[in-house]
């Protein structure tokens, strides 16, 4: 029954995560695509939903917190965002660092808890899928800075665009994170000693 229990609010939070994903392709639809006055502050707070899901997800994980808890930590997190986003729109780059280095911290300190176990199974598919999550995002990451308004390779005439590489490795890393970190598994539905 526990099991059970546990693999049901892993599928909740799979939906969850689903929607801030499908957000983003809205927000920069949106954002690149129309001139529509709210379009920037909903592209740059559909980005602070993944970053903001995959933070209050690991800590969650991290201090064994049930899926209520982590809720209600992600809508607070989303809630901060949006209205600081409309308060001040040009603070986007820095509330994506600092809710980015959440999500990366809650991710190392995951990624530590792993090791005994990674060290007695070897890589699994799951554990790979996590580690492709990090080498999608740096690619993308460097991706983007390359190729940012501005920057050196940025040419707005070219058919190729390294802005839409972020996008597809961005999409890619995300799709990565759901199936190794939150998709209901065998290992979601045993106690973190037992894995």
């Amino acid at each position: 029954m526990l099991q059970a229990r546990r693999a049901a609010t892993r599928g909740v939070e799979l939906r969850v995560y689903a929607v801030a994903v499908a957000a983003n392709a809205l927000g920069g639809f949106l954002y690149h695509g129309t001139t529509w006055y709210g379009s920037r502050w909903v592209h740059d707070l559909a980005i602070l939903a993944v970053l903001g899901f995959i933070a209050a997800f690991g800590v969650a994980r991290s201090l064994e917190r049930p899926t209520a808890w982590m809720m209600r930590a992600y809508a607070l997190v989303l809630a901060a965002s949006g209205v600081f986003l409309a308060a001040a729109p040009v603070s986007a780059y820095g509330l994506f660092g600092i809710v980015g280095a959440g999500a990366v911290g809650s991710e190392l300190i995951e990624y530590r808890h792993e090791l005994p176990a990674l060290r007695r199974e070897g890589i699994t598919a799951r554990r790979a899928a996590r580690i492709g999550v990090a080498v999608a995002l740096l690619l993308g990451a460097t991706a983007f800075w390359v190729g940012r308004g501005g920057a050196p390779l940025c040419n707005p005439d070219s058919a190729f665009q390294w802005h839409a590489v972020w996008h597809v490795l961005s999409a890619f890393g995300m799709a990565l994170f759901a199936y190794g970190a939150i998709e209901p598994h065998p290992a979601a539905t045993e106690p973190r000693g037992a894995r």
